[in-house]
């Protein structure tokens, strides 16, 4: 079987294992994805790695978002197995998605992994950022709608941040954290009447 089509038969798993997330959906996995290539071409990375990370990071969020990577990881050595993927390929896959989260799991320690947390971090914030913490927050009921609160989710975000492995994810991150003031700002001025 070609490559194409492994990689299509990732993405078909993919998008079954996540079809009923919020947030973690195959969307998110698309978008980490073309942040992970982006940063990989740069910095001389595996792309097959990153591209099966990617896609794969978070099929395990509705098994237990609280320790979706481990179970990420292990759902994905097995897929990955049965489509004969080279084993050290399959460890350095399952490698960058036990890595991947701000909220536990170990330490990256390849560039893969580094790439694969700083492309997911990266979706922490900016518009769509500011978008997944609303459905996250109305899913867990963190969010009431309350609009008074949005600053505060705002700076929630973006302390939330983390340690970033590569320029170009410090980078991105800079810039959506630029909007992210700038609406913040807008949004103080309207809550004030100012504006």
């Amino acid at each position: 079987m070609n490559e194409a089509k492994r990689i299509a038969q990732v993405r078909e798993f993919a998008e079954r294992m996540v079809q009923h997330n919020t947030f973690a959906n195959i969307d998110h996995a698309e978008r980490v994805r073309q942040v992970a290539l982006d940063i990989g071409q740069r910095e001389g990375a595996n792309l097959q790695v990153l591209e099966l990370a990617a896609l794969l990071h978070d099929i395990g969020v509705a098994a237990d978002k609280a320790t979706h990577y481990e179970i990420s990881a292990e759902l994905s050595r097995g897929f990955l197995l049965g489509l004969n993927y080279d084993d050290d390929i399959v460890q350095q896959v399952c490698h960058a998605i036990v890595t991947h989260s701000r909220y536990g799991g170990p330490e990256p320690k390849t560039l893969e992994a580094k790439i694969i947390h700083d492309a997911d971090a990266v979706e922490y914030v900016g518009a769509i950022g500011l978008a997944r913490a609303f459905v996250r927050g109305f899913e867990n009921g963190s969010y009431t709608g309350d609009v008074n609160s949005v600053p505060d989710v705002i700076n929630q975000l973006i302390s939330h941040i983390g340690v970033l492995y590569t320029q170009r994810a410090r980078d991105i991150i800079d810039d959506r954290i630029q909007f992210m003031r700038l609406f913040q700002a807008r949004l103080n001025q309207e809550l004030a009447g100012e504006a």
